[in-house]
């Protein structure tokens, strides 16, 4: 018996490792899907990472909407059988009291009536007294009537008592059904009430997941834009915009399965670009092309946090800390580009050496100044934005991270 308690403790202490080495392990994936999801949302756009989120939230929300029905179903479920038979219960109940109450009432009828009998029988036997031989004959059976109402008399109030007895049991055996029955039709209350909120959830959920396809669509729509004027420029080969157009942006069965809910296999959508058309500056690095700025969507690869897709930003979108910003050039170069687009609002792109080239889109205003073929130094004003500026480089056909070429605190 000692050494099973020893083997037992001695497997305890062995199994405490491993099963520390559990939970750890458990936390790290915790915590790096939760790092993963943050990282997400910060290479997002930002209009798409507030959708992303709200999506997130009420996907949640939904799932718990559903255990909770499931629940309350289950009970109501489990409760079903004791409903009905509680419902047949209580109408037997119902007859019960009803046949009670009438008997309760003829035994009130009968003790008045045996009450008064017997007040009125002894008051005649107190009248008559004992004053003949005949006076104490019918005193004595006046004696022996009351000794015989006086029996029926305990004998209907026993009676009596045990009717308000059953009475009792049965009104407090309906309250009890009563009660299990309100609760029961109050979780079916509960459960179609959640199931309301379930659905006008799901609607909301469905009308954000339409929001966010829409967005993403623009976004992609934005950067194919984008690619078909660098190859235009011969900024970018044109077998690349090719090999980009032979991936669809986003497939109808893409769509469906966001309409859907869906959650897709990891891809990459939009974007044809792989490891090898990703470059690395090795210069020194410039100015921020709109000063002190914020970055609020990365540059490269990053998963969908919503539905699992792979997606590549080939640019950074800066947020300066002041409002209608400069934008500047950041190194010498010449001016190839000038246009107000309908996707990308107001575009610059200027040639640098060494085949560098970098674009401003979403501006706000483009200098006047600023016109095609036209030379310019470092920190020329090239235009304003307001709020947030899109900034992207290029090297020979190659798309650089733009954070390797800028400083974002001068």
């Amino acid at each position: 018996m000692i050494a099973k308690g020893l083997l037992l403790s001695v497997s305890l202490l062995l199994a405490l490792p491993l099963f520390g080495a559990s939970i750890d392990k458990k936390i790290r994936t915790s915590k790096q899907r939760l790092a993963d999801t943050k990282s997400a949302y910060s290479s997002m756009d930002r209009k798409l990472a507030k959708i992303a989120k709200q999506v997130a939230a009420n996907r949640k929300k939904l799932q718990e909407l559903d255990r909770t029905i499931a629940q309350l179903d289950a009970e109501i479920a489990k409760g079903a059988q004791r409903y009905a038979e509680g419902g047949k219960r209580l109408d037997e109940i119902r007859t019960q009291l009803a046949e009670l109450n009438r008997k309760k009432s003829e035994q009130e009828r009968e003790l008045i009536d045996l009450m008064a009998n017997r007040y009125v029988l002894g008051e005649i036997k107190k009248e008559k007294g004992v004053a003949s031989p005949e006076d104490a004959v019918e005193n004595e059976i006046l004696q022996v009537l009351i000794r015989s109402d006086s029996e029926r008399l305990k004998e209907m109030q026993r009676a009596y008592e045990k009717t308000l007895m059953q009475s009792e049991k049965l009104i407090a055996e309906a309250g009890r059904i009563k009660a299990m029955i309100d609760r029961l039709e109050a979780q079916k209350a509960k459960a179609a009430k959640e199931k309301r909120r379930r659905s006008e959830l799901a609607k909301k959920l469905q009308k954000e997941k339409r929001a966010y396809q829409v967005r993403l669509e623009k976004l992609q729509k934005e950067e194919g834009n984008l690619r078909k004027t660098l190859a235009k420029l011969n900024i970018l080969k044109k077998e690349r915009l090719k090999s980009a157009k032979k991936r669809p942006t986003l497939s109808d069965s893409t769509r469906r399965a966001i309409a859907s809910g869906d959650k897709l296999n990891v891809r990459t959508i939009g974007s044809s670009y792989q490891r090898h058309a990703v470059g690395r500056y090795r210069g020194k690095k410039t100015i921020s092309p709109v000063g002190k700025a914020k970055v609020v969507k990365k540059f490269g690869s990053y998963i969908d946090p919503i539905y699992k897709i792979r997606i590549f930003n080939e640019s950074v979108t800066l947020q300066p800390y002041r409002k209608n910003a400069k934008v500047k050039n950041v190194l010498n170069g010449r001016v190839v580009f000038v246009k107000d687009t309908k996707m990308l609002g107001k575009v610059v792109i200027i040639e640098h050496k060494n085949s560098l080239h970098t674009i401003y889109a979403k501006m706000d205003k483009i200098a006047p100044t600023i016109k095609e073929g036209k030379k310019i130094k470092k920190g020329y004003v090239i235009g304003r934005v307001e709020k947030e500026l899109m900034f992207e480089v290029t090297q020979k056909n190659r798309h650089i991270n733009p954070l390797q070429l800028i400083t974002l605190t001068r």
